[in-house]
């Protein structure tokens, strides 16, 4: 019989903004797993005198947030974790069953679940149906992860420290260099240490409808390019002019 899985929760705040998500605060407060809660501030530490004892909070003078990212999952001790933004809410019934299913995979290094707008629709469109898993370093896999969100990823927290890998940070937000493309990254490096990404056609949790990745910029324009070129080598001249068309012809469809 395999050993039961512990899953946790890794927390990115700022300014503990989390304080004011009232709704997901008061998940937290029913969840008995472990929670790690990295608040990244200058002038509001984050009190964690009214969390449980499975709550650990960190306040950090680091800017960043995969500097959060790293500093939680080097803290938190489970075998698989969730990340969260302080802008959303979890879907607890359905967390549930995505520890069931990976409980009968716990080796995948990656899973991914579906994401949900407040609106109540999909943050995706072409979800694809049924389960599916991305492995190996073909094109078909470097382009299947383009599409992850981190809001939709849970990791195997022991691949990851068994193959030393952290969140790059030049990438996402309150980054020096790219504001986003961090979890694209992450993804790529799973796969070339060998891991397997599996998804789960699941709503594991809720996020408002606009977030950084989703406003066309220069800036975001430049980070997405240095992701492609990360990805596709210099490929990724071409993977950058099929997002940038798009990306257009998106714009033009709003007006």
């Amino acid at each position: 019989m395999r050993k039961k899985i512990t899953f946790g929760y890794a927390v990115s705040t700022v300014e503990s903004k989390l304080l004011d998500n009232i709704d997901f605060m008061d998940q937290l407060a029913k969840i008995d797993d472990p929670i790690v809660i990295v608040n990244q501030f200058r002038d509001q530490p984050l009190d964690a005198s009214a969390l449980g004892q499975n709550v650990q909070v960190i306040n950090s003078k680091s800017r960043g947030l995969s500097q959060s990212r790293n500093i939680a999952l080097k803290v938190i001790d489970v075998d698989f974790v969730m990340i969260c933004d302080d802008d959303i809410s979890l879907v607890p019934a359905n967390i549930e069953r995505i520890k069931k299913e990976i409980q009968k995979n716990p080796d995948c290094a990656l899973y991914f679940t579906r994401l949900q707008k407040t609106t109540g629709e999909l943050w995706r469109k072409n979800y694809e149906e049924g389960p599916f898993s991305i492995n190996g370093l073909g094109f078909k896999s470097r382009r299947r992860i383009q599409r992850i969100n981190s809001m939709e990823q849970v990791y195997n927290l022991r691949f990851l420290h068994a193959n030393q890998l952290i969140f790059n940070v030049d990438f996402g937000a309150g980054s020096s260099k790219f504001q986003l493309g961090e979890e694209t990254l992450m993804s790529w490096s799973i796969l070339k240490a060998g891991g397997v990404l599996q998804s789960l056609p699941i709503v594991a949790r809720i996020h408002p409808p606009l977030s950084s990745g989703s406003i066309f910029s220069v800036q975001n324009s430049k980070a997405v390019f240095a992701v492609q070129c990360s990805i596709f080598g210099l490929a990724g001249i071409l993977t950058f002019s099929g997002f940038l068309l798009n990306s257009f012809r998106r714009y033009l469809a709003s007006r």
